[in-house]
């Protein structure tokens, strides 16, 4: 079959190299690509195609009637919406997926340095004092995923191959792999006060902003630890704090925050039992490369009359 769309716009980078990169990539798959300033793109949407996007600017999309498929190279699209004016046709497609063995394993690496004591020996070894450490086993414990899209499922599959308990929290109720108990989202304190380690890995939307509030942090248990993996907005900070000072909760550790980067008079930086990691967990090595093959099958998909393996349902906005 014919290729439809040999010319793609970029809207990504304003780095040299990486649109040399994203060109050469792009061209060895048979593509001519034309970048563009993300200050211009609303001009130019009227003879655009196919759109690859880093960070969609706040723009009105309705000039955009010949626009077929907006693809995102992040697994978050929360950046693109309202999307005013986007037409009905337009097809969106996100990156998700990309990363899920590093999501998974900076899951199970946060929740073994507080179950193995790291953080208490990270300070000992600083202090040169030696005090042999009584740490536990993650085998046992249970572990409560706010999420169970395709990085909450291969959080699940380790974690069950570790031997812990899994339940999870999804907005379908139905049978899912590796997961002892799937609650509705109505169910949320029930899933958090099961659990001895909570995972978020939900998407930001509507629906799931400031999801994790003080109210709901008071019903995990005090021995609990969270770690929250997606997206800033979701858990709130300023009640996680004093949870953690008023030991409330034994620990939590933060991939993601309202604020990024975060600011140097930041009370997170201070708050005993915190583990901070700089919106590492989705970071990987030849993440362009992985983010353009994906771009590449939504876009034969859309030409062969097939819809985007990662498309985006915009009325759950992720």
């Amino acid at each position: 079959m014919p290729r439809r769309f040999n010319v793609i716009h970029a809207c990504v980078s304003t780095e040299e190299r990486a649109r040399a990169g994203i060109s050469r990539l792009l061209g060895e798959a048979g593509r001519q690509v034309v970048h563009v300033e993300s200050g211009l793109l609303g001009e130019q949407l009227d003879s655009i195609d196919v759109l690859l996007c880093g960070e969609p600017p706040r723009i009105d999309w309705s000039r955009a009637r010949r626009l077929r498929l907006l693809q995102l190279m992040s697994s978050g699209i929360e950046g693109l919406w309202p999307a005013t004016g986007l037409h009905a046709e337009v097809e969106v497609a996100s990156a998700r997926g990309i990363h899920l063995p590093e999501m998974r394993d900076h899951a199970l690496a946060l929740m073994l340095a507080f179950e193995r004591r790291l953080l208490l020996a990270v300070q000992q070894q600083r202090e040169r004092r030696w005090s042999p450490l009584a740490a536990g086993s993650l085998s046992g414990k249970t572990v409560t995923l706010v999420g169970l899209g395709e990085v909450g499922r291969a959080v699940a599959a380790a974690c069950a191959g570790l031997g812990m308990r899994v339940v999870g929290v999804r907005a379908e109720v139905r049978s899912t792999p590796h997961v002892d108990r799937v609650y509705a989202p109505q169910e949320l304190d029930d899933a958090l006060r099961a659990a001895d380690y909570v995972v978020v890995v939900v998407p930001l939307t509507d629906l799931t902003r400031g999801l994790l509030d003080a109210r709901a942090l008071s019903t995990m248990q005090p021995h609990a630890v969270l770690i929250h993996l997606s997206r800033g907005g979701i858990v709130d900070e300023t009640a996680l704090c004093a949870a953690l000072l008023q030991r409330r909760l034994a620990g939590a550790a933060l991939d993601v925050f309202e604020r990024e980067p975060l600011p140097p008079d930041s009370p997170l930086w201070t708050t005993p039992n915190l583990l901070i990691t700089p919106h590492a967990a989705g970071r990987v090595r030849g993440y362009v490369e992985r983010a353009l093959k994906v771009f590449v099958e939504n876009l034969e998909r859309i030409e062969r009359g097939d819809l985007p393996t990662t498309r985006v349902d915009r009325t759950r906005g992720y």
